[in-house]
C-alpha cells in the first residue's frame, strides 16, 4: 500500500477541546484550530488510493479492503479486534464511537459484529468522506454518521439520547481533549447504567516534557495537558467509572511508530507518485514529530477500559 495509514486518531478524527472548561471557543473554532495536525490534512489520499488501486469512484468496497487505507489509528485492525473482545460487542450492541474520522473502524464493528455504531466526528470535511465511504461499503443501516462537538453536543440528539449505549469506543482521540473530567463525565452520562464500558487508546505523561516537547504536543498533535497515569485513573474514578485497566502499550507503539516513519520514507516514490510531493511532506513531518516524543521517554501510550458502576 502506497498509503500509510494506522495513525493518529481522532481522531478521530475527533471530537475536541484542547482548552480547558473555561474556553469559550466555540466547536468551529476548534475544527479550524485542530487542522494544525498534518495528519488531517489531505484527504483526498483516501480516494487517491482508491483509484490506484483499481477501485473506481462511487463503486463499491469491501471494508475489509478500505481498513488497509481509512483508519488513523496504531496496530491496525488488531486493536478493533481489542476492543470487540473488550466491550463483549454482539449484534445487539449499540456503539458510540468518538472522534469516528473517516469511520474505519466503525465500519469494521459494523461488518464484523453486526452491531449498530453511532460515528461522532467533529470535521465535517472528514465527516462528509466518511458517510460517502459507508454507503459505499453498503453498511448504512448499521453505521450512522453525526457532525459535531462531542463536548458540545445535545446528549438527546447522539444514538438514543443518555443511557441508550452499551459501549463507547475511541480511538487515538482522548488525547485532544484536555477536559478529561467534562469528557468522562458525557460518555458516562451517555453509557448504560451498570455496565456500559468504555473502551480507548490513549496518551498519558509519563514524566514533564521540555518545552520544545508541548508546543510539538499542541500544534503537531493537538494535545495539552496529559494527565499520568494516576491522574487519568483517578479522573475515570471520579466520573463513576470502576473496573479500570490500565494498559501500557508505550513499547509497543514506540517500536510501532519507529518502523512506521521508516517504512514511509523507504516507499517514498511510491507514495509520491499516487499522492503527490505536498501530502508526503505532510505526513513525514507528522510521523517525525510523533517518533520524537515518544523516542523522550516522556509521552506514553495506553489502552483502557472501564465501566459504569450506576
Amino acid at each position: 500500500s502506497f498509503f500509510f495509514s494506522s495513525s493518529m486518531g481522532v481522531l478521530c478524527c475527533c471530537q475536541t477541546r484542547l482548552s480547558d472548561a473555561t474556553d469559550d471557543r466555540s466547536g468551529l473554532e476548534d475544527e479550524q484550530l485542530i487542522k494544525t495536525m498534518q495528519l488531517y490534512n489531505d484527504i483526498e489520499r483516501i480516494d487517491n488510493e482508491l483509484r490506484a488501486r483499481g477501485i473506481e469512484d462511487g463503486s463499491d468496497i469491501d471494508p475489509s479492503v478500505l481498513s488497509q487505507i481509512d483508519s488513523m489509528h496504531y496496530e491496525g485492525d488488531s486493536a478493533i479486534s481489542a476492543a470487540i473482545e473488550a466491550l463483549d460487542l454482539s449484534t445487539d450492541s449499540n456503539v458510540l464511537d468518538i472522534g469516528s474520522g473517516f469511520g474505519g473502524p466503525a465500519r469494521l464493528l459494523a461488518a464484523q459484529v453486526k452491531c449498530k455504531v453511532t460515528a461522532l466526528e467533529l470535521q465535517q470535511d472528514i465527516h462528509a468522506k466518511a458517510e460517502e465511504l459507508t454507503r459505499r461499503c453498503r453498511l448504512g443501516e448499521l453505521v450512522h454518521h453525526l457532525h459535531g462537538d462531542f463536548l458540545e453536543c445535545d446528549p438527546s440528539g447522539i444514538g438514543g439520547g443518555p443511557s441508550s449505549f452499551d459501549a463507547i469506543a475511541s480511538w487515538l482521540v482522548f488525547l485532544h481533549i484536555s477536559d478529561k473530567k467534562a469528557l468522562f463525565s458525557k460518555c458516562s452520562e451517555m453509557l448504560k447504567a451498570g455496565g456500559g464500558k468504555l473502551f480507548a487508546d490513549d496518551f498519558f505523561q509519563i514524566r514533564p516534557f521540555s518545552e520544545d516537547h508541548e508546543r510539538s504536543l499542541k500544534n503537531d498533535v493537538y494535545c495539552a495537558d496529559l494527565p499520568t497515569r494516576e491522574e487519568y485513573i483517578q479522573q475515570l474514578e471520579d466520573c463513576g467509572f470502576g473496573q479500570i485497566n490500565f494498559e501500557d502499550r508505550t513499547e509497543i507503539w514506540t517500536t510501532y511508530v519507529n518502523d512506521r516513519v521508516k517504512a514511509f520514507i523507504a516507499k517514498r516514490e511510491q507514495f509520491e507518485s499516487v499522492h503527490g510531493t505536498p501530502t508526503y511532506e505532510h505526513l513525514l513531518h507528522f510521523y517525525s514529530a510523533v517518533v520524537e516524543l515518544f523516542n523522550s521517554g516522556c509521552l506514553g501510550g495506553v489502552r483502557v477500559t472501564a465501566e459504569k458502576k450506576h
